[in-house]
């Protein structure tokens, strides 16, 4: 029985790494983080301290004889996040190893059923709460997934998205709220995200894309805002307004659907041929990471997952996104010990650590008019 034992710690470890690489490549948002270096190990602190440039320094004209004027800009804001854990356990009996010592074989099996098991449910489990609402009562211990800064407040006046209004990382995501000021549109209604403005106006704020807004154009002869019939607007509209910088960085990497909603976009595409669609490129993106149920649309990704919420999807800047453990890896399994009270093995592996982002530069889709 020892020798089972000593191979047992020794295999369980590096089983586990070998596994831990096959969950990231099997999840396509798991797998772009991976794949662009947005997965960081051996972090540390009591919390997630960092900061967030929210202003700038207005650039002024000058002329002959003008006298500048010096004062201190506080460009930054402190957003934090705590450490959040998981762990899948399973107990092995002795009274069930005698009964499966029928061959030393048999019992090394048993053993390995349980980890196999355990690490099936992590790789099944752990990809959901990648859109997890980490601030919702009942989940003060997953980690901040998507949800997480999405809240919203209902339709904007000026059509085509939702009012932010959530609390991530201990900031508000609604617009205005640290200041500055957005241009209006024809009827005095401000025009967020069209128009110009103040950064600090909606530094934080995601872009909350309404596809049943009346604000969109139908075909001749429909009548139903819904996403079968707006869907390539809405996409169309995520794409350019959310690319919030002069840098490839600030475009959308990847938008992820719940099944059905894509599905009815490739049903629109085959019928209507609204957009320019085609497969991904094999040198970069989902198709070239082995995901082929993918499009690319105006140069961004777009594919479903499972454990999206029915009616969702989400377009996202994945160098704006970072998973954080605490540990050398994701996934950490604890040597197997022998609880002598209950006489079993017991097996165990878990994760500590979170998921950080700027909501800046996300996007969700969803029905809010």
């Amino acid at each position: 029985m020892a020798e089972w034992q000593r191979i047992l710690n020794t295999t369980i470890h590096q089983y586990i790494r070998d596994v831990e690489d096959n969950i990231m490549r099997n999840r396509k948002i798991l797998a772009m983080l991976q794949d662009r270096g947005r997965v960081s190990f051996n972090n540390s602190g009591d919390l997630m301290d960092w900061k967030v440039k929210y202003k700038k320094s207005p650039l002024r004209t000058m002329t002959d004889g003008d006298t500048l004027t010096f004062s201190k800009v506080n460009r930054y804001k402190t957003a934090q996040l705590d450490w959040r854990g998981y762990a899948v356990t399973d107990a092995l009996g002795k009274f069930e190893k005698l009964k499966n010592q029928g061959s030393t074989e048999g019992i090394v099996k048993l053993a390995s059923d349980i980890v196999n098991s355990m690490v099936w449910e992590i790789e099944d489990s752990f990809g959901d709460e990648i859109y997890a609402d980490g601030n919702a009562a009942g989940n003060t211990g997953r980690i901040h997934g998507l949800e997480s800064w999405f809240g919203t407040s209902g339709a904007s006046p000026h059509g085509f998205v939702g009012l932010p209004s959530d609390t991530y990382a201990g900031l508000l995501t609604n617009l205005g709220n640290y200041g500055g000021s957005w241009s209006k549109d024809a009827s005095n209604n401000t025009a967020w995200p069209d128009g110009t403005g103040d950064v600090e106006y909606g530094f934080w704020s995601p872009l909350i894309v309404d596809y049943t807004d009346t604000a969109w154009s139908l075909p001749t002869g429909v009548s139903t805002y819904n996403w079968a019939n707006t869907c390539s607007q809405a996409i169309r509209y995520a794409i350019t307004k959310s690319h919030k910088n002069k840098s490839k960085r600030g475009m959308l990497d990847m938008i992820i659907l719940e099944s059905e909603m894509y599905r009815l976009l490739l049903e629109q595409q085959a019928t209507k041929e609204r957009l320019t669609v085609v497969r991904g490129d094999r040198k970069g993106g989902l198709y070239a990471l082995g995901f082929e149920d993918s499009i690319n649309i105006d140069g961004v990704d777009i594919t479903s997952e499972y454990g999206i919420p029915d009616g969702i999807g989400y377009g996202l800047n994945v160098d704006e996104i970072e998973l954080r453990s605490l540990q050398s890896q994701l996934f950490v399994p604890e040597v197997p010990d022998f609880d002598l009270a209950s006489y079993t093995e017991r097996f165990s592996i878990d994760f500590f650590g979170n998921m950080r982002c700027n909501p800046r530069y996300q996007v969700k889709f969803m029905s809010i008019t």
